[in-house]
């Protein structure tokens, strides 16, 4: 029993004791007490083992005691680790959580339109998104956005991915495209006669060439990009595609309606292709004819040349029915415009800003639409600017009949070119194309 009360007073003297003690002056001291009251002298060895156990206890207690006085004095609000930059915690551990997921980076979902074979496909700005990081960032697959917190964004285009009921509906299309030129169809191409006429006041010769009745639409020049694409002809693609942002950069909004839908919306399918550069439309024609040529048998490829954009003396003696109407195709003046409720031209009865006429009505109007001249021709004035050749050896580029943003002197066969030089995509300008032949078919 005195053993233990022994016990307990050594006990309540470590715990009453200035916490800050050294371990030699507590070792020695329970040293010294072990020796003292040691129970007899063949108990030494067993005293010395109680006595270490003893000693690390109190040591273990100490310690506890020191480390709460510790803690007990520090300031209550006092930040555990500096941060480096001016970046959140929250979103630094948000970054490092999607740089460690699993996955690859979707690509920027485009839209698609179901209705086939109407070439649904939207070609949009799309952004490949990458982070300037250490590590590559990847997000799993169903992740339908990427947040805020991602630091750095590059912009790499997202080429379409067509299904293989798009690529089925393509090659159908091409084929009646090449079919068509092949025959030259009546009801897409008109036979221009060799003649000669009246031009600025000098007579004009010009042999005898096809023309298509209609401008180059969206749906054909679709068909063109979307072949390329089949080909694997990337690069060509990236040069020939429409600048669709030119829609918003003239109407000064962000993702205007056109942007988005003019090229791509079934219901688009049939106007006049535009923002195509003066290369692209270049590319579309030696893509035109080196795909005829080759759909046809050996012994025809001889008889076609080039498809290609007109010359102006070309375009004015088509558009003029061989010099016999002006100063429009229809022949009439600028109040004849509208006649018994029929327009013949899609034009700007006044200089309005692209946003008032674009609240008004579309801004160009179907191929087909209006009456013809008497080649069959259609929309030689207005709708679209048409590209020519000045000079068709320096290929100096012009253009022909004004457009939709076009007054009703604009759109005169031989008014002065509004567009003239421009090579770069351009809202109001599109082409058609013209073939001679070695031997009329």
């Amino acid at each position: 029993m005195d053993k233990q009360k022994h016990l307990d007073e050594l006990f309540r003297q470590a715990k009453e004791q200035n916490p800050v003690v050294t371990f030699k002056e507590t070792k020695e001291h329970f040293l010294t007490s072990g020796e003292t009251n040691s129970v007899n002298s063949n108990g030494k060895k067993g005293s010395f083992l109680l006595t270490k156990k003893l000693i690390i206890m109190i040591v273990t207690v100490s310690t506890l005691i020191i480390a709460l006085f510790f803690s007990n004095s520090q300031p209550e609000n006092r930040p555990t680790s500096k941060i480096s930059s001016n970046v959140p915690m929250e979103k630094k551990m948000n970054s490092e959580t999607i740089a460690n997921s699993e996955g690859q980076l979707t690509d920027p979902p485009f839209r698609l339109f179901e209705s086939l074979p109407n070439f649904t496909q939207i070609f949009p700005e799309a952004i490949q998104f990458s982070v300037a990081t250490t590590d590559t960032l990847k997000v799993k697959e169903n992740r339908g956005f990427i947040k805020s917190h991602i630091p750095i964004f590059t912009d790499e285009y997202v080429f379409p991915k067509l299904t293989e009921e798009e690529i089925k509906a393509n090659n159908k299309q091409k084929k009646l495209m090449l079919k068509n030129l092949e025959k030259f169809d009546k009801k897409v191409y008109a036979y221009i006669p060799t003649g000669t006429f009246n031009y600025q006041g000098k007579q004009v010769s010009v042999q005898s060439f096809y023309m298509q009745k209609t401008e180059i639409s969206n749906l054909e020049y679709r068909t063109f990009l979307f072949d390329l694409l089949i080909q694997g002809r990337k690069d060509e693609f990236l040069k020939a595609r429409p600048d669709y942002k030119q829609w918003s950069i003239i109407q000064k909004i962000e993702n205007s309606a056109y942007e988005q839908h003019y090229f791509s919306h079934p219901a688009y399918d049939n106007y006049p292709v535009v923002n195509v550069s003066r290369e692209g439309a270049e590319m579309y024609c030696v893509w035109l004819t080196k795909e005829m040529v080759n759909s046809v048998e050996d012994k025809k490829k001889s008889k076609y040349n080039d498809v290609r954009i007109p010359v102006r003396e070309e375009w004015v003696m088509a558009a003029s029915s061989g010099g016999t109407k002006s100063p429009y195709p229809w022949g009439e003046q600028p109040d004849r415009l509208i006649k018994d409720a029929q327009v013949y031209a899609t034009y700007a009865q006044e200089k309005n800003t692209i946003n008032e006429i674009a609240n008004k009505q579309d801004v160009t109007t179907s191929v087909i639409a209006y009456l013809p001249n008497d080649f069959g021709l259609y929309n030689m004035s207005g709708n679209v600017a048409e590209m020519v050749y000045d000079d068709i050896k320096l290929k100096t580029a012009g253009t022909a009949g004004g457009g939709w943003m076009s007054t009703a002197d604009e759109i005169k066969i031989l008014a002065p070119d509004t567009y003239s030089g421009i090579v770069l995509p351009n809202v109001c300008i599109g082409f058609r194309v013209v073939m001679t032949v070695k031997k009329q078919m």
